[in-house]
């Protein structure tokens, strides 16, 4: 039985009407042991409905190729999946999309599956790989290209078994037998409906209508046969987007061991990162950046609920310092990066080092600035020069960025001071200030930031909850971006760590086979 699932509303419906004559028939049959004469009136209905079915059919067309498929959602990106990868689930789509129609005869064509693999790998290559000279498969490993032969077949294979009837049964060659067999069947029915004429010719002058409404049974089967095709392209485009970004270095084992339950995600089209894998060594690193007095250390005092920074007038920052920091809410590990802060004009190239560094280990920055302070100049530089730089490190899904703002205290009216204040559906005049700083830094630094959160950190008005209240949730709320980040920083430190212990051991068990 076919999963219903798999069924559009436009081939149910042609397939009922094109069953309703067979269940007219016994409807009719019933009536007719008492009360002879009514069979009769089965000769015309059956003509009727078949008419009904292929009006069906001509005024409901049907959706364009690229919708004609049965499991028809593109590849949902997994949390760690860099914008580099996210990018190249369009080129898989796209290819979906061009794909040839697929029937019986093709599936048993294994050139197809070669051709269409070599052609998908080939476009996902010219993605990651824009030097038009070097030989696409070069950057790669024996172990990789298996790795994904092994990872797709796999995944197939699983759904197979639990989605199509009869495929631990069915064998190649009467695979191969099935177009023959829908020709003879064709045939007998053929046979079957102008023996049927014999006793009323009425339906001879039927026959087109009823040749018609049978496609909605080959339509059907042609649904299931795509689905499974478009399956296949899309378990293909997943793992070859693994590969060509490096996941599978190490082999399919240890790519499952490692994201196992998020690739079961991925496959039941689930939220990957609500069931990521831990990995060893993982520690989710929130970096802290801004200008000078922007309040920085003041805001890891009030994370840390006490007082492990330095504040005064003149920077105490001038290297990254650590911090260990326990999420309320959650069981996380976390480690706070103190950076050192820039002037309101500039970052100097030695800070803009310091603060890349920070960056590359950080899987969530917070970015503070002080509301009331107009100069966003050095922010913004600083901004656009993460962007660059994480441009480089396409391997690297680069840390969510969430703005701090702080002083919320100075801005109009100054003297007011009644929190807490609700300044995203804002109705006091100070909380109309604060979603106007919000907005003004939001126009200058564009879609780049993950969110906001406005704070109080002085000790003026005394104890505040506002920390808690706005940070908090915004760190909670990217979590799962960071930790997503984390796991894959921490593979690659593993890969690298492991490379050298493997080699050693492969050459050991070499040098062993030979004795």
């Amino acid at each position: 039985m076919i999963p219903f699932r798999f069924l559009r509303p436009r081939m149910v419906t042609l397939l009922l009407l094109w069953l309703l004559p067979l269940l007219a028939t016994i409807a009719i049959g019933i009536v007719a042991m008492y009360q002879t004469g009514w069979l009769h009136v089965i000769f015309w209905t059956m003509p009727g409905i078949w008419l009904a079915a292929w009006i069906v059919g001509k005024l409901w067309k049907p959706e364009k190729p690229r919708h004609q498929k049965i499991d028809g959602k593109p590849i949902k990106a997994p949390a760690f999946w860099t914008p580099r990868d996210e990018m190249a689930i369009e080129i898989v789509e796209d290819y979906r999309a061009s794909a040839g129609e697929f029937d019986f005869d093709s599936i048993v064509d294994f050139e197809r599956y070669i051709q269409d693999g070599r052609a998908l790998a080939n476009r996902l290559a010219q993605h990651y790989h824009t030097d038009a000279n070097k030989n696409l498969l070069h950057p790669l490993t024996l172990i990789e290209i298996l790795s994904v032969i092994h990872l797709a077949v796999e995944d197939l294979e699983e759904w197979m078994l639990k989605n199509v009837p009869g495929s631990d049964l069915a064998t190649i060659g009467q695979l191969e037998r099935i177009p023959d067999l829908l020709s003879g069947i064709d045939l007998a029915q053929k046979i079957a409906y102008f023996a049927s004429a014999v006793f009323n010719p009425a339906k001879l002058f039927a026959y087109p209508i009823w040749r018609k409404s049978r496609r909605a049974k080959t339509e059907l089967q042609n649904e299931v046969i795509r689905g499974f095709y478009q399956r296949y392209l899309r378990q293909l485009g997943f793992y070859l987007i693994e590969m060509y970004s490096g996941r599978l270095q190490s082999g399919s084992r240890r790519y499952r061991s490692e994201f196992g339950q998020l690739s079961s995600a991925v496959r039941s089209l689930d939220n990957p990162a609500n069931v990521m894998q831990t990995l060893q060594d993982v520690t989710t690193t929130i970096a802290v950046m801004g200008q000078v007095k922007a309040g920085k250390s003041s805001l890891i005092n009030a994370l840390m609920n006490e007082h492990v920074c330095e504040t005064g007038v003149m920077p105490q920052t001038r290297e990254v310092r650590r911090y260990s920091y326990s999420i309320p809410g959650s069981a996380n590990s976390v480690e706070l990066l103190d950076t050192p802060g820039y002037s309101e004009a500039d970052v100097s190239s030695q800070q803009l080092h310091e603060i890349q560094s920070a960056s590359d280990q950080a899987d969530i920055v917070l970015l503070v600035m002080a509301a009331n302070a107009p100069a966003r100049d050095a922010d913004v530089k600083l901004v656009q020069a993460l962007k660059e730089h994480y441009r480089t490190k396409k391997q690297l899904r680069p840390p969510a960025m969430i703005v701090v703002l702080t002083h919320i205290d100075l801005l109009r009216p100054v003297r007011e001071w009644s929190p807490p204040y609700h300044w995203r559906s804002p109705v006091q005049p100070k909380e109309e200030s604060i979603a106007a700083a919000v907005q003004y830094v939001n126009e200058l630094m564009g879609d780049g930031i993950a969110g906001y959160a406005c704070v109080y950190t002085g000790d003026v008005h005394g104890a505040d909850s506002s920390v808690v209240d706005e940070v908090i949730p915004q760190l909670i709320d990217h979590l799962n971006h960071g930790h997503a980040a984390a796991v894959l920083k921490a593979f690659y430190r593993q890969l690298s760590r492991e490379r050298f212990a493997k080699l050693s051991r492969q050459v050991i068990g070499l040098l062993k086979s030979f004795s």
